[in-house]
């Protein structure tokens, strides 16, 4: 269970998301670049594309928001459907896009970094 603190961490962090995409300078074409690579999103998107992508996955309130902690730092996941295959968003605390993919087996990423599934 989150704590009240982290609770409205996590709902700021979501706002901030849904308002914008942001990325680092130059992260987002090298994770665009990379989904392309990988299959998980047609050769022709843009960056606008892959954005508007997390923007449905992020906007959807009946998707799960989970707390993700690393290296000591707090990022949240939004786990959703996008095309009829289930993706995963993690962003900062702050609202700064990390990335977002479709892993192979949902489950099993949740499960190794000790996110309930």
């Amino acid at each position: 269970m989150l704590t009240g603190k982290e609770r409205a961490e996590a709902a700021i962090a979501l706002l901030a998301i849904r308002e914008r995409i942001r990325w680092k300078p130059g992260k987002g074409l090298q994770h665009l670049e990379k989904r392309k690579r990988l299959g998980h999103l047609p050769a022709p998107y843009s960056l606008d594309d892959y954005n508007e992508t997390i923007s449905e996955i992020v906007r959807d309130e009946q998707n799960l928001v989970y707390l993700y902690e690393f290296a000591g730092e707090h990022y949240h996941a939004v786990r959703g459907t996008f095309k009829g295959r289930e993706w995963l968003v993690i962003f900062s605390r702050g609202g700064v896009m990390e990335t977002a993919f479709p892993p192979e087996d949902m489950e099993h990423y949740l499960t190794r970094r000790d996110l309930p599934s």
